[in-house]
């Protein structure tokens, strides 16, 4: 009988990596080495030098909205390389373990709960959501014809739409709910006990959408950082293919934020060069092209956001090894409502 558990768990694992591997599959079999190695042989260092300089300043920006939705209740310091920590899980486990890691470091600082931290990245999921399907129906027209079908798209839009409104009534008549999960816990030990205390949580840390300020300031600092990601991207493939419409960009990146949804090995490796070649592939870019470019960009991430995440753990005096065990076997606590 203890054997059964295993298998769905097992199971778990395998999918993603099993979309991965087909996705690297898919990409390689179109792939002429030789025409590959030459377009990365044309990556010149003082590009290499600059697109880093702005990916680390979109990066911070992105912090400072993560920072902004966590109330400041952290320091931008702590908010900075804690978000740092959880790409580095992120990069070693797939399902999104680095959440759970964002959760467990701020924890241990007492000044805020799991639960805001996580409802505080589900906030900025839905900025993401809802920037990229922007991003994307903005550009959609130039590469589709007059009558192309957008409805995929639209209803991407219209969830993060309605799930924003949602979330800002929520935490607007945060109050309200609070007495109705009183009224229910008690007659109920359970809503009063285990539902009341994580919903409770939750509101608080939806609570910076009922503050226009706060609600601006975060909103336009992820707006600006996707503006440095799409100037990094075309710092890059300029390099490769001398003066491409900028759009492309915008096209590439806010497709392979939809790709990032999809289940895949750690890092997204596989599914995000998958992306990148389909997408470069409907702007008639050759696929060895689109795969140095996704190589290149993918790297990047993948060793900055990395090294963030290690200075990160190495200030709190962490060692990966022991973090990574504390995330995966004592899931954070959740404080009591007082």
């Amino acid at each position: 009988m203890t054997e059964k558990p295993r298998i769905p768990k097992i199971l778990r694992w395998m999918v993603p990596l099993v979309i991965s591997g087909l996705a690297i599959w898919l990409v390689l079999r179109e792939i002429e080495l030789s025409l590959f190695v030459e377009h990365l042989a044309r990556m010149r260092w003082q590009t290499l030098l600059l697109a880093s300089g702005v990916y680390f300043i979109s990066y911070a920006l992105r912090a400072f909205c993560w920072f902004i939705l966590l109330r400041r209740k952290v320091s931008y310091k702590d908010a900075f390389f804690t978000m740092g920590v959880g790409y580095l899980l992120n990069n070693i486990f797939p399902f999104r373990m680095g959440e759970i890691g964002r959760a467990v470091m701020l924890d241990e600082t007492n000044r805020t709960t799991p639960l805001e931290v996580f409802s505080s990245v589900i906030v900025e999921r839905i900025f993401d959501v809802f920037l990229a399907t922007i991003f994307i129906l903005s550009v959609l027209p130039r590469i589709l014809s007059e009558g192309y079908d957008q409805r995929v798209i639209l209803a991407a839009f219209i969830m993060a739409v309605v799930g924003l409104i949602v979330l800002i009534l929520l935490a607007k008549f945060r109050e309200h709910v609070v007495n109705v999960l009183h009224r229910w816990g008690e007659r109920s030990d359970f809503i009063d006990n285990w539902v009341s205390p994580k919903v409770m949580h939750a509101l608080e840390g939806f609570s910076v959408l009922t503050d226009p300020k706060a609600f601006l300031l975060a909103f336009g600092s992820l707006a600006l950082s996707w503006g440095l990601a799409f100037g990094k991207n075309f710092l890059i493939f300029n390099n490769l293919q001398p003066n491409p419409p900028f759009w492309w960009m915008i096209f590439v990146l806010s497709a392979g934020a939809f790709g990032a949804a999809l289940p895949s090995a750690p890092a997204g490796l596989g599914v995000y060069e998958g992306v990148v070649v389909a997408s470069f592939a409907l702007l008639g870019v050759g696929t060895e092209l689109a795969f140095t470019h996704a190589i290149v960009t993918h790297a990047m991430v993948f060793v900055y956001a990395n090294l963030i995440g290690l200075v990160g753990l190495r200030l709190r005096g962490e060692a990966l090894v022991a973090f990574i065990e504390r995330v995966l076997k004592r899931p954070p606590k959740v404080h009591a409502v007082e």
